[in-house]
């Protein structure tokens, strides 16, 4: 070798060793899902349990002996084209422990992905190298309708107290999100009947309890519906409008909250807010005019649908079961305690009148009529007896619907008279009659009366 070689040598030797260590130290990293691939995929996360997790590995070679630091920030949330994102609850990361070999994972919890600057991971002291993984979860409910959801997290490995400059990865997310809502409806028993009995003060009303769990991201509506009619083993039918329903404790959407005739068409029961979220509400079901209802044990069936988006789907029923007791009542204006009595006649006094309203409550669907008895005539106590040409009697309609027997005056008479006769179906009716006794010097001074007694009977 020549001199000038030799001096050419030396002198790059001398330069080689005057470079800084750093030239040719090793500092980068390296992110990629568990799976494979280059993005963290979500392939389907549902907006119900259970929550849907994937995981990365994080590797970071270094030759620099310096401590370092793994820092993670959200770039760009999981947003869908319409520009709707989750919220930070929706999307979080933990550390999986003993998946380092050396150093600190410092997100030991479930920590939501932010755009902040969250430290995932702190070297040891002398900056070996080291790999991690991490766990993303996807938490419902999501609050966002269906669809594909992109999104960027970026990682900066950063040396501490070192002139190193940062290294940063990108990493890519995608999402599909099924936004599903799982409904419960349930009677306040647990039963899946509705069942609702006129003769029991505690039967009269039943509470129908849902619950929505999970957000389906947009609102949406709770239609209910009657499977056909409500009927007997008779083959009677019993009309809708002796069911009431009212909705109530609805915290996020809206129902009818004042009694409501079930209808015999489909009808809403619930709106939900705009967003579609979790909601708990009651439906009070109640029985009203039995009074109109014929007596009987009617079978049915409501519906429950669920419509969003112009689409309607079935989410459950409940049978219905309708206990109408027998009502055969007469109830008596004034209560005559048995007996009708005119007091302290005179024979120039004008004619004294006693009226009686009469009102009957039937639901047994069949035609009935009202009877009177009188044992005898008016008498007083000397046994003096009036003659029937002055007591007589009348009827006057109070909106009735069956045949009154006396619309003009009419005498009464001794034994059993048929006063009234209902309509054909047996209705609930009302009407009056006036008793009239008319004084004459024929009729000695005083009291008189007599016993009497009236009955209800089904033709």
């Amino acid at each position: 070798m020549n001199r000038l070689a030799l001096r050419i040598l030396v002198l790059a030797s001398a330069l080689l060793f005057s470079l800084p260590a750093s030239c040719w130290a090793d500092f980068r990293m390296s992110v990629v899902p568990f799976k494979g691939g280059s993005d963290l995929r979500f392939e389907r996360a549902s907006s119900v349990l259970p929550y849907t997790t994937e995981e990365v590995v994080v590797s970071i070679t270094s030759t620099i002996a310096k401590q370092y630091q793994v820092i993670q920030s959200l770039l760009e949330p999981l947003t869908n084209i319409q520009g709707q994102s989750l919220s930070r609850e929706n999307f979080t990361v933990y550390a999986i422990p003993g998946s380092n070999a050396s150093g600190t994972l410092t997100v030991q919890q479930e920590t939501s992905v932010s755009p902040g600057r969250t430290i995932l991971y702190v070297s040891n002291s002398l900056g070996a190298s080291d790999s991690f993984r991490l766990a993303y979860v996807l938490k419902p409910p999501f609050n966002v309708p269906s669809g594909s959801y992109r999104g960027r997290i970026s990682f900066n490995l950063e040396a501490i107290d070192a002139a190193e400059p940062p290294i940063t990865v990108i990493l890519n997310i995608s999402a599909e999100i099924q936004a599903e809502s799982s409904f419960e409806i349930k009677t306040s028993t647990g039963t899946s009947s509705i069942r609702l009995d006129s003769s029991r003060p505690d039967a009269q009303t039943c509470d129908v309890l849902f619950s929505i769990k999970g957000g389906r991201g947009s609102q949406f509506r709770i239609l209910q519906s009657l499977s056909g009619f409500i009927e007997s083993m008779e083959g009677n039918r019993l009309s809708p409008d002796a069911i009431y329903f009212r909705v109530s404790q609805a915290e996020k959407g809206m129902g009818p909250n004042q009694d409501t005739r079930l209808s015999e068409t489909q009808e809403a029961v619930y709106l939900s807010g705009p967003t579609g979220a979790e909601d708990d509400f009651v439906i009070t079901y109640s029985l009203a005019n039995t009074d109109k209802q014929k007596a009987g044990r009617y079978r049915g069936q409501i519906r429950y649908m669920l419509e969003a988006l112009g689409l309607q789907e079935l989410i459950g029923k409940l049978d219905l079961e309708v206990e109408i007791a027998r009502i055969f009542d007469l109830k008596i204006t004034p209560e005559l305690g048995g007996k009708i009595e005119f007091r302290d006649l005179k024979p120039k006094d004008a004619p004294k009148q006693s009226e009686v309203i009469f009102e009957i409550a039937s639901n047994i669907g069949r035609p009935y009529q009202i009877s009177q008895f009188l044992s005898s005539g008016l008498v007083n106590k000397e046994g003096n007896i009036i003659p029937q040409q002055y007591f007589t009697l009348r009827e006057e309609s109070l909106g009735t619907r069956g045949r009154l027997i006396f619309s003009s005056p009419t005498e009464v008479k001794t034994g059993e008279t048929i006063l009234f006769v209902s309509d054909s179906i047996g209705s609930s009716d009302k009407f009056k009659i006036i008793y009239e006794l008319k004084p004459s010097f024929d009729i000695m001074a005083g009291d008189y009366s007599t016993r009497i007694t009236y009955s209800i009977s089904e033709i």
